[in-house]
């Protein structure tokens, strides 16, 4: 028997018989119970086990989601001077970081701020010579 699952929801019927009649639609049989083991074969095989392979299976795909690069936001103020070093513990050497200006100060710098160095818990904005005052947004990809 072929399972109806994933397409359907497999269908299990209620043993309504006290007799042995393997005829009667309402009795479980060898049938019905065939139909269980295939749908539970097809279920197992969408859920899959853990660390699957299957890219078919949702421990797969789940798995997939988790890995997946998060992005963490932040603040500051540059500090005066022409680089201003951003200290944050979601930093990696293989995250990637953008910056928004928040005050117009931060937009009017020559040359406007850049990320110059990506370190483990920290990155480097060089920029035009700043005032300490001016302020930006942050997001890092890790």
């Amino acid at each position: 028997m072929a399972a109806k699952f994933p397409t359907q929801a497999p269908t299990v019927y209620t043993d309504k018989s006290t007799s042995n009649d393997v005829g009667d639609t309402s009795h479980w049989d060898g049938a019905d119970a065939n139909q269980a083991k295939a749908e539970i074969v097809a279920i197992a095989g969408k859920v899959g086990i853990n660390g699957d392979t299957n890219p078919a299976s949702l421990d797969y795909r789940v798995g997939h989601v988790e890995s997946r690069k998060e992005a963490k936001t932040g603040n500051g103020t540059l500090t005066s001077g022409t680089s201003t070093t951003v200290t944050n513990a979601n930093v990696t050497t293989s995250s990637r970081i953008a910056v928004q200006a928040r005050s117009a100060g931060f937009q009017q710098l020559n040359p406007i701020a850049y990320v110059s160095a990506i370190n483990s818990g920290s990155f480097v904005l060089t920029h035009g010579n700043a005032a300490g005052t001016e302020t930006f947004d942050y997001f890092i990809v890790t």
